[in-house]
């Protein structure tokens, strides 16, 4: 069973709207059971009851679910106005990860409702990297981030870590034994002094396991520059054609620019790449944010349609220098 799914097993039963007039309704108390995070091979228990709020007898046939790690034990009939007992068992010995079991409960007459019964919960499987096998990170430019796995042997066989590693310079791990052959912490520094955008790289865990030589977890980190633009893209109002050609000016169409640290900025110029956009800027109080404002010159470029450019703004900041917000106009 592939480790990073979850374990999906699903067959529900609508109740209510198909039974005769007067059909004996069932219910199941706390129907939903949570039973937190086990080791793989630990049969997982629990006994719901089962509730008959009518005035004759119920008899149930089966219980079933869409997997054969479940198995259930029930009364055979749930008097008038009493309860009945469901047991049910998991059995995890080939689970891994997160877990969402979903059961029918079919009384012997078809025509009647049943009920539903929910299991959830995590299985720790043979060799795990938690709490995720993978790592995503975000951080504003500049900024190192730390993150802290485990690595968790729970099968009998010890493994032992000789060295981990990394594919890429952004992420830095260091590792400690926590219980020779079960148990490691790696810490893993993240470098935020990288251009802004997405950067990747793969963390080699690298064991005395003949099977599982590497064990991979693959690491992300976005990195956003210190620059901002709020919104993040400027979207005018639909304009005619006559109006396009004829230019606009509204003082609604401005993007507020600032520094995520707070720092006092001069912008040095604004300009687009449309010809018939003309931008300009003009600084807050305190000068960690300004507000850029932008009109539609006379022109006979436009027509009817989308036209997609940028605003590009440029700073004093020595980090940030150049920042670009995309604007979209229709003209109809």
């Amino acid at each position: 069973m592939n480790a990073e799914a979850a374990v999906l097993l699903a067959a529900a039963l609508a109740a209510g709207s198909a039974a005769a007039d007067g059909a004996p309704p069932l219910s199941i108390d706390h129907a939903v059971f949570d039973f937190g995070s086990v080791v793989f091979g630990k049969a997982v228990t629990h006994t719901f009851v089962v509730r008959n709020a009518g005035d004759t007898a119920v008899a149930l046939r089966q219980i079933s679910a869409l997997c054969d790690c479940f198995h259930a034990r029930f009364d055979a009939s749930v008097p008038p106005g009493g309860t009945g007992r469901i047991d049910v068992t998991i059995d995890t010995a080939r689970l891994e990860g997160p877990v969402f079991l979903t059961a029918r409960v079919h009384p012997s007459d078809a025509a009647l409702p049943g009920g539903r019964l929910e299991l959830r919960g995590f299985v720790n499987g043979p060799i795990m990297v938690l709490p995720r096998d993978h790592l995503d990170l975000t951080t504003v430019e500049g900024d190192d981030q730390e993150q802290q796995l485990q690595l968790e042997i729970n099968r009998p066989l010890p493994l032992k870590v000789l060295k981990v590693d990394s594919t890429s310079a952004v992420f830095v791990p260091r590792w400690e034994t926590l219980a020779p052959g079960r148990k490691y912490r790696i810490q893993v520094k993240v470098l935020g002094r990288q251009p802004p955008g997405v950067h990747r790289g793969t963390l080699r865990i690298q064991t005395d396991d003949p099977a599982r030589r590497i064990i991979p977890v693959e690491c992300s980190l976005l990195v956003v520059g210190t620059l901002v633009a709020e919104p993040e893209t400027l979207f005018l109002p639909s304009l005619t054609e006559a109006e396009a050609r004829k230019g606009l000016k509204k003082d609604g169409w401005k993007v507020a620019v600032r520094d995520v640290r707070g720092r006092r900025f001069d912008v040095l110029g604004v300009d687009s790449d449309l010809p018939f956009v003309h931008a300009w800027s003009q600084p807050r109080a305190g000068g960690n944010a300004h507000d850029l404002f932008v009109e539609i010159r006379p022109n006979e470029t436009l027509r009817p349609g989308r036209t997609v450019g940028s605003l590009r703004v440029r700073t004093s900041l020595g980090d940030a220098k150049e920042l670009r917000v995309p604007l979209w106009l229709d003209v109809r």
